[in-house]
């Protein structure tokens, strides 16, 4: 919970002063500060679709055989968030950001030290994944959220 609290505050110190069009100006690789903020939401609500064991792809708001599709193509997937995502307002993303992380939160608030140690498919998130669940949340919070930080700041350089 620590780690989450203290990159999430990072990430929210990154944001907390830019204008709305440095917010919305995409960068040489196409994605806006707006995208990864919205694309970090998606991945919380995945990860908390999985914590209150529920197929990840309820999280994502895609459907089952469009999610098995994509098998382990996460650069389709976030394709398909990323494009899903462009008519959202800034204003929208910040709310619903916001709602993910504080559901993400509750969700964690919520496990135990052997939960945490459990595979995805153990915890009832995914019959087949052999991923242990702490890592799954680490990729999905706080190490996620550093990671898109730094490319936020590039980002920033580059417009």
């Amino acid at each position: 919970m620590d780690r989450v609290q203290i990159d999430w505050a990072a990430l929210e110190y990154a944001v907390a002063s830019l204008t709305t069009a440095q917010l919305v100006s995409p960068g040489p690789e196409g994605w806006s500060v707006k995208d990864h903020l919205m694309h970090i939401a998606d991945w919380e609500r995945a990860v908390t679709a999985v914590l209150r064991h529920r197929p990840q792809h309820e999280g994502f708001a895609l459907n089952e055989a469009t999610f098995l599709g994509l098998a382990d193509d996460l650069d389709g997937l976030n394709d398909i968030l990323f494009r899903r995502s462009q008519a959202v307002s800034i204003e929208e993303v910040h709310a619903r950001r916001r709602r993910a992380h504080a559901e993400v939160l509750a969700a964690l608030a919520m496990l135990t030290d052997a939960d945490l140690q459990n595979s995805i498919a153990d915890y009832g998130g995914n019959p087949t994944n052999p991923r242990r669940l702490l890592d799954k949340i680490a990729g999905d919070t706080y190490a996620h959220y550093a990671e898109h930080v730094v490319w936020i700041n590039e980002l920033l350089d580059a417009i």
